[in-house]
């Protein structure tokens, strides 16, 4: 049988039993499953400790050590995500506790997790079958009843007297009129819902002329232009198409702190360890194969002045790209209140949808561009396809808006 649902449900750090009848309860044993979370606790804890101390950013001679390290610090701040929820499950639960009072017609429960109440009340009234159930053993017995077509417990495995004596307080603080016996209760008849037509058409796709349809156009016309213009070449437009990425989990984190609320405060770290390690590993790869090699190149300038040389000459691009997104941000997660329907969940998952397609450009426009003799026309096609795809994903993704 489901777990009752009770009538009313707060979780608070202090709870004021004031004029209530307190029932005595013996304690629920949750200490071994504490003890087993602390094992866990410690060896999660010792493997983020050990590479913490295997981290020395002091010896950094160039971007392959510099992608390798932020891997292991994206990782680690993954990682500690974990390690923090194992801590506060096995400080909760080590220090576990319950009590339940008679207030007000209702009967209370209180479990209690380290500092955290989790109140529950149920009415006397709406209460069915109290009874008293085998617990496995042949000295304690259990106390139980239905409740809004479930059903719950009242504290640990107890001796039968105890039990007993238990369930004659609660009838006695029942109204007259309810005897607690095992008569089903009556069930409310839920108002109909409203008849949805089955021929709704679908949400239109986001003009094309939106705000931050024509945005992310303009944004990406900076590269075309660039290209065209023979001043960039394929390793520029494939770092710049890493930095959209980048920027999109950027936005994509702040989309999750608005729409996870308290759930953010856990969630946005792992997802920034995830994808920043995904994406340290990945500019490995991109660097690598589209400018320096590697096998290496020679006697290297140093980390900030290749990184210099990368990222420079991009700026007026990367600019366009972050503005672009954040128009998007504003206009429709914001203005046209998408936050209200998404979930932490799927806003995680989102970013890697359009890696794997940057992926796909990587493998298939990248070897057409080296291919040719003249790859100019071949990256101006490549950044036209791509600006298709982002138009089109861009419309579909916030279809509806406005």
């Amino acid at each position: 049988m489901r777990k009752a649902r009770p009538e009313r449900f707060r979780v608070a750090l202090r709870d004021d039993p004031a004029g209530a009848a307190p029932l005595n309860l013996p304690a629920r044993r949750m200490r071994p499953a504490g003890l087993i979370v602390g094992v866990m606790f410690a060896i999660f804890a010792g493997i983020l400790w050990v590479q913490i101390a295997n981290l020395h950013p002091q010896g950094l001679r160039s971007v392959f050590d510099l992608s390798f390290m932020l891997f292991e610090v994206f990782w680690i701040l993954g990682w500690s995500v974990g390690v923090i929820i194992l801590g506060a499950l096995t400080v909760l639960l080590l220090f576990h506790g319950e009590s339940a009072r008679l207030a007000n017609g209702c009967l209370v429960l209180v479990p209690r997790l380290g500092p955290l109440k989790f109140i529950c009340e149920y009415d006397l009234a709406r209460m069915r079958n109290l009874r008293i159930e085998h617990s496995g053993s042949a000295e304690t017995v259990r106390i139980r009843f239905d409740y809004h077509g479930g059903s719950c417990g009242v504290g640990e495995a107890m001796p039968r007297a105890d039990a007993e004596q238990l369930i004659a307080t609660i009838r006695g603080a029942a109204p007259a009129s309810v005897a607690m016996s095992a008569e089903p209760a009556p069930v409310k008849e839920a108002a109909p819902k409203p008849a949805v037509p089955a021929n709704l058409p679908a949400p239109r796709p986001l003009a094309l002329t939106s705000p931050s349809a024509l945005a992310l156009l303009a944004a990406n016309l900076v590269p075309l232009a660039g290209v065209l213009l023979g001043q960039w070449k394929l390793g520029d437009v494939m770092v710049l198409f890493w930095s959209e990425s980048a920027i999109i989990g950027f936005y994509t984190a702040l989309k999750m702190a608005v729409a996870g609320k308290w759930a953010s405060l856990f969630a946005v770290p792992f997802f920034v360890g995830h994808f920043g390690g995904f994406m340290a590993v990945h500019f490995m790869f991109v660097y690598g194969l589209f400018f320096d090699g590697f096998a290496g190149g020679g006697p290297e300038p140093g980390v900030r002045a290749e990184l210099a040389g990368v990222f420079v000459p991009l700026w007026p691009a990367l600019a366009a790209l972050f503005v672009s997104h954040g128009v998007s941000f504003a206009v429709n997660f914001l203005g046209q209140r998408e936050y209200t329907g998404a979930t932490v969940q799927n806003l995680m998952t989102a970013p890697y949808k359009r890696v794997i397609v940057m992926h796909l450009t990587i493998i298939f426009g990248g070897w057409l561009a080296m291919l040719l003799k003249t790859p100019a026309p071949a990256l101006a096609l490549l950044i036209l396809l791509k600006v298709a795809a982002d138009l089109r994903a861009h419309t579909r993704e916030h279809a509806g808006a406005g």
